[in-house]
């Protein structure tokens, strides 16, 4: 009698959401520290999709010798702008891809209209994902932080996208550390520094994040 062999079902790809209270807490830096843990600790064929340093110092190094996969080149109004490259990806097939930034909206032409839907897209081919978003980018919240911050926040994530993760890390410090780290100018240029003090970084608005 021929031997009759069941396929493995394959288990749904992992959603982990790097998630803080304002830019500058370490969310991108956590979430490569842990993916550089996972490849040289684990073995785990880990590559980074996009990563935002900002500028950072800090956050650049965490990227050590992760593998990148190079970014699409997409011409827009004259200018060549640069996306993440799901298609690249998904040929790559790591096991594990970190998104940073999920909020973004990206270039016209793009693949997808959001990067959190490059994300969902990464995960219906099995992928796990490892991403990263600020808490005033989640839909409920907008109007809230917009009032509190006096500033449109433009960019939004739905609500629901948070219930497909399998794990949500909040990466948190004390509201007198982030606003230090701002005058010492490791979140924003210098130009920039007393605006996001006098704004969006005020104790109060901080407080209520």
């Amino acid at each position: 009698m021929a031997e009759i062999q069941l396929e493995k079902q394959q288990e749904p790809a992992k959603l982990r959401i790097y998630i803080g209270a304002a830019p500058g807490v370490g969310k991108t830096y956590d979430m490569l520290n842990d993916a550089y843990n996972l490849l040289h600790q684990q073995g785990v064929d880990v590559v980074i999709g996009l990563v935002e340093p900002h500028g950072r110092k800090e956050t650049e190094d965490r990227i050590r010798d992760l593998e990148i996969v190079p970014l699409r080149v997409i011409p827009y109004r004259g200018v060549n702008l640069k996306e993440m490259d799901v298609d690249a990806i998904l040929a790559r097939h790591p096991n594990t891809v970190v998104v940073d930034e999920l909020a973004h909206t990206n270039v016209p032409g793009s693949k997808n209209r959001k990067r959190y839907e490059d994300v969902l897209e990464l995960l219906d081919a099995g992928i796990n994902v490892m991403t990263a978003v600020n808490i005033q980018h989640l839909e409920t919240l907008n109007d809230a932080v917009s009032r509190s911050a006096n500033t449109t926040i433009r960019e939004t994530i739905p609500d629901n996208f948070l219930k497909r993760a399998d794990e949500v890390v909040n990466v948190d410090v004390t509201v007198d550390e982030l606003r230090s780290r701002l005058r010492q100018g490791k979140i924003y240029a210098a130009e920039k520094v007393e605006q996001s003090l006098a704004n969006f970084f005020r104790k109060g608005n901080l407080n209520m994040l």
